[in-house]
Formats: C-alpha cells, structure tokens, sequence
C-alpha cells in the first residue's frame, strides 16, 4: 500500500502545477519565428555596430563594409538628437568615437555633422586611419533606405522620456520603410520596451531587456522556463554573466521551448564561436564577421 500512499501524496502537488501551467499564457509575439534557424543550420553572422573592429562603429562606412563581407544582419544603436533624429551612436555623449564632446540630445543632426566620428576609431594594427578623414554621423534612415532588405537588430540606447520619444520615432520608420519583419528593437531597459510594445500594439518584435533576460535564464537553469513566457522574438546574451555560464544547450533549448530565438554577444573568438554553433546559437553578435565567416566556412556550413 506504501507506493499508492505516495502517489496520492503527490497527486495534489500534480493538480496545483498543471492549474498554474494551465494560467501562464504563451506570449508569443511570432507563431512562426523567422529569427529561429534550423536545427543544425547556420547561424546568423550579425554585425556589431557594423562590425566595429574593422571599421568607426555605427557609421554608414561600417554598414556598407559588412554588407558588402556578406553578414545577415546588421546591429546597431540608436540616440535621439535634439530634433527628434534618431543617430546610429552607441553612447549617450560624444566623446569617445568623435572629436567632439557632450551629450547627444544637447545637439541637432546638423550641429552632430561638424564632427568626425571616426575620431575614436583604431584598426587592427593599431592605426587610426580617419584623424584626418573626417567620417560623418549617420541617420537611421539613410541605413534603412539603403539596407532595408537586411535583417536589423536596432538598441535604443536612451531612457526615460527621451527613450520613450526615441521609440515613437523608431516605431514611426519601421512601418514607414515596412520592416517590421525584419526588424528587432532592443534596449537594456525594461520600461523602454514595455512601451515600444504598448505604441506598436504587440505587432513589432522586440528582443528581452535586462530584467526580463535574468528571468529567462534563471528559470531556464532551474527547469522552471514554462512559468515564465516574454513578450519578445528573441534574447541577446553574453556567454556568461556574474559568474553563472550562459552558453550551455539547455539554455538554448529552454528559449527555443518559448519560439524564441538566441543571441550570444559579442564573440570575436574562433573557439567560443565553434562552441556556440555547436550548442545550437540562433547568431552570434560579432565586431568580427571576417573571422565567423572562416568559422562557418572550416564547418561546412557557408
């Protein structure tokens, strides 16, 4: 009588995860994710900031050199200028990538293009090739005008009301050049992406933020990923983060359980490339696309 005693014991506990199963909904943005790869299939070789170690970092130069290397996607980041523009940047000032200083939105896109941003660009040898080339600041859209056939990953770096103002003019040029799906935003910041989502009413995709991506890959690590579905296409996640390793293929399995896609940042190593494409990456967000492309090419997968 003792193993029946025991199923019964257990079968209130069984009763009260299936009715908690049964109240988490499946917030699913894509019910056909285009962001997933196949199992075993390349992954996608998405460009930081333009491929920022080969060339000035968010700049119209570093676009065209990685379109031109053949990546699928592009990354970027975006700040709203004074006029309400938003700038393919990084930062919230200027200072480290032009010879300028001072915050973004203190400026006009006009003020911005006395600048040179690639002021603060050095090359793999060491060298800075732009002090005397002036490399100007870019539009986002210039880049979608011109690489709107390209996938886009778009970090809206801002905050608070200027982050907000900076995803209604965002969300504006996304359904202005029909790239809604082709496109996910990302932001650090939560709130930035609760009202992204509220503005476009759930139909754009957007990516994890900060709190949300801790959540996932802790519930993840501890099996307990069916509680926790985001509202979001994808996640973006270094390898490792205080201490806990990220790149392990139960983490990708759990995220790829929840249709979404996964994202490792920013490998620029061959080894931690090979090992991510073989746990099953979605794509790897790389200032190299040069050394991926070798990767892909010694798998056989290009």
């Amino acid at each position: 009588m003792e193993p029946k005693r025991r199923t019964m014991q257990k079968a209130p506990f069984v009763f009260v995860l299936l009715l908690i199963l049964g109240c988490v909904p499946e917030q699913k943005l894509a019910p056909e994710n285009p962001f997933i790869i196949a199992e075993g299939g390349k992954p996608w070789i998405i460009a930081h900031g333009g491929s920022k170690a080969l060339w000035p970092e968010n700049t119209m130069m570093a676009f065209d050199g990685s379109a031109a290397l053949g990546v699928d996607a592009l990354e970027m980041d975006v700040c709203l200028t004074k006029d309400s523009i938003l700038v393919t940047h990084h930062d919230e000032t200027i200072d480290r990538m032009s010879d300028g200083e001072g915050k973004v939105a203190d400026y006009t896109y006009k003020e911005l293009l006395q600048y040179n941003f690639g002021d603060g660009f050095t090359d793999l040898d060491g060298n800075q090739p732009y002090l005397n080339a002036p490399v100007r600041i870019t539009r986002l859209d210039s880049v979608m005008a011109k690489y709107g056939h390209f996938p886009f990953v778009i970090e809206i770096k801002d905050e608070g009301k200027i982050g907000e103002r900076a995803a209604d003019v965002l969300e504006r040029l996304i359904e202005q050049y029909d790239m809604v799906n082709r496109t996910i935003i990302a932001s650090f910041h939560d709130e930035i992406i609760e009202y992204y989502l509220k503005i476009s009413e759930e139909q754009h995709y957007v990516s994890t933020p900060k709190k949300a991506t801790t959540k996932l890959v802790l519930t993840s690590r501890s099996r307990t990923g069916l509680l926790h579905w985001p509202k979001a296409v994808a996640t973006q996640v270094p390898m490792e983060s205080s201490g806990i390793g990220i790149d392990k293929k139960r983490v990708v399995k759990s995220v790829h359980k929840h249709n979404m896609a996964i994202h490792y940042w920013t490998i620029n190593d061959k080894d931690d490339m090979k090992d991510l494409i073989e746990i099953g990456a979605d794509g790897l967000i790389t200032d190299r696309p040069d050394i991926m492309i070798e990767v892909l090419e010694e798998l056989g997968k290009l």
